[in-house]
């Protein structure tokens, strides 16, 4: 059952934002083990104010509170990945880049 209708209803109720966790499982074929098809989803419905940039901006303070949070409360296993697998901390603009099409 998608969530879609539910979060719809929640934007005419009056809620700005309606953001939903869960997981996804998509009636494909697969020949694997673990389904590529089945995942766990982040599903957002938000109203617009006055530009569909709000989207952006909102979307862009989401994943930056997503990162900076798992980077405090996941160190230690992220440390552990880290060791075997070195990367950098992922690193954020302050403010979300966005190329108009006349730019592109």
């Amino acid at each position: 059952q998608s969530p879609q209708l539910y979060k719809q209803m929640a934007i005419a109720s009056d809620f700005d934002r309606v953001f939903e966790v869960g997981p996804v499982f998509r009636a494909e074929n697969s020949n694997t083990r673990r389904h590529l098809c089945e995942f766990v989803g982040l599903d957002m419905e938000m109203s617009l104010g006055y530009h569909y940039d709000e989207v952006i901006e909102v979307l862009h303070a989401m994943f930056v509170h997503i990162f900076d949070g798992l980077e405090t409360r996941c160190a230690p296993e992220l440390a552990a990945v880290r060791a075997q697998f070195p990367s950098d901390k992922p690193r954020c603009a302050e403010r979300p880049t966005v190329v108009h099409w006349e730019e592109a």
